[in-house]
């Protein structure tokens, strides 16, 4: 588990624009009051006394947001903002909180960022990928040698030069954060919006039907995951989520040293709060690490970790559905599910509007398990011949449009996906094990640590 105790550096504010006064630890908005109150009428008052319910906040046009925002873009940027006004995009409030992404990048153009994050650029990364969603990418990106020091300095810990030079395994939340973009474009700008400003953090107002079937498994599974949640009322909660430390100093240098095919300062932050989410908050950006109770890799994320992620994250309860049965050497032995079946879960859940992550194994000849990874089903079709052909994202391709893989040769590869309860037949017999899984990964580190 990786010790990251030493990396709760303060994070530095900048633009900081106060207008209200501090009284008695309390923010309090400067209201100003004329002393001779009889020299006005009583419609004159309201304009300036708070407790008359006239009083309306100022009122920032459509129009004045866009040029806000367009005065902080180059001319690329603005194409594509005259074009996420045009197709309706600017206007999409599927925010948690009911923003839009107007409201969202206006925020990003007039309030503070994080010392080392450049409003401009942020605006125009994510003005990309709502406009092409298949541009995010999960490649990490290197940090130069000439600026290694520094950030040892500025974390405090010395890392090897070869930590700097990582192969990202973010692919599963990589997944999640290309299904924001594409399917609630308010949200992907919330996200990009908060974990970039001065809170470093963005929440989630979630019910907890929305993680398990009964209240008291919703609250353990929060528990073991370690979430930092606030329960409201008996159904109601509010999630945290946080990207660690260290993805401040990994999306300072994709501010400043992003190449090409390369992750942007946003896709960090996103990212590594996902991944930070899964991994029991073990994450660390630098090194693309993760600690954690229930994986014995330092990588990436468990499927079932992967469930719990993509619940909080569209709001919405999956059942993990494990498809491959694999030995303890890690040899496919046969299938959990008929691939008939499989594909009919995945259909079901695109004729229902949703993506679905997938995870596939890659097999040697003797179908023995040597790595896998994550991508999404956006679609599925039938090629000249007839024969089904899934329509995908993978975010580790170098490809920014969606590419097709011919159904005889995925499915028997899916090892697992999140399937929603409305996407599986009425004959499917599916049972959560959260508490087996867990319990036999808690098992298995103690003993691994004993020996």
């Amino acid at each position: 588990m990786l010790n990251i105790s030493k990396l709760n550096t303060t994070i530095p504010i900048i633009n900081n624009r106060v207008s209200k006064q501090n009284i008695n630890g309390t923010q309090q908005s400067v209201v100003s009051v004329p002393s001779d109150l009889k020299s006005f009428n009583s419609e004159n008052l309201k304009a300036y006394h708070p407790s008359f319910s006239a009083l309306k906040p100022q009122q920032i046009s459509t129009k004045q947001q866009i040029n806000t925002i367009k005065a902080k873009l180059d001319k690329p940027s603005q194409e594509i903002l005259s074009r996420l006004e045009k197709n309706g995009i600017l206007a999409d409030n599927s925010a948690n909180d009911g923003s839009t992404v107007l409201d969202n990048l206006y925020k990003i153009a007039t309030e503070p960022r994080i010392i080392g994050l450049n409003d401009g650029l942020i605006l125009s990364e994510v003005l990309k990928a709502l406009d092409n969603p298949y541009s995010i990418t999960q490649k990490f990106g290197d940090i130069p040698e000439n600026i290694a020091q520094e950030i040892s300095k500025e974390t405090g810990t010395e890392f090897p030069q070869q930590a700097y030079n990582v192969a990202s395994s973010s692919c599963v939340v990589t997944s999640m954060e290309f299904n924001l973009a594409d399917k609630k474009p308010a949200e992907f700008a919330r996200f990009a919006q908060c974990l970039s400003g001065s809170t470093y953090s963005v929440e989630k107002n979630i019910k907890l039907s929305g993680i398990a079937d009964g209240t008291a498994e919703a609250l353990w599974k929060l528990r073991e995951f370690n979430t930092n949640s606030t329960i409201k009322d008996w159904d109601n909660l509010t999630i945290k989520l946080q990207p660690d430390r260290n993805a401040i100093v990994r999306s300072r240098v994709q501010t400043s040293y992003k190449d090409p095919n390369e992750r942007s300062c946003i896709d960090v932050l996103i990212q590594s709060a996902l991944l930070n989410l899964g991994s029991q908050a073990s994450y660390d950006a630098l090194t693309d690490e993760r600690g954690g109770k229930f994986n014995n890799d330092k990588t990436g994320l468990t499927d079932f970790e992967k469930n719990f992620v993509e619940e909080i994250v569209f709001e919405k309860p999956k059942i993990s559905i494990v498809y491959q049965n694999l030995d303890e050497t890690g040899k496919l032995v046969g299938y959990n599910c008929d691939p008939v079946e499989t594909k009919q879960h995945i259909l079901k859940s695109l004729e229902l509007g949703e993506n679905v992550i997938i995870g596939y194994t890659h097999l040697d000849e003797n179908k023995q398990v040597d790595g896998g990874h994550e991508i999404t089903i956006v679609g599925y079709e039938t090629d000249a011949n007839g024969n089904g052909v899934f329509i995908c994202n993978d975010t580790d391709d170098n490809i920014d449009s969606a590419i097709k893989i011919a159904e005889k040769d995925l499915l028997p590869l899916i090892h697992h996906a999140g399937i929603s309860k409305e996407a599986l037949g009425e004959n499917d017999v599916v049972v959560d094990r959260w508490r087996d899984i867990l319990q036999q990964f808690k098992e298995m580190l103690q003993n691994e640590k004993e020996n």
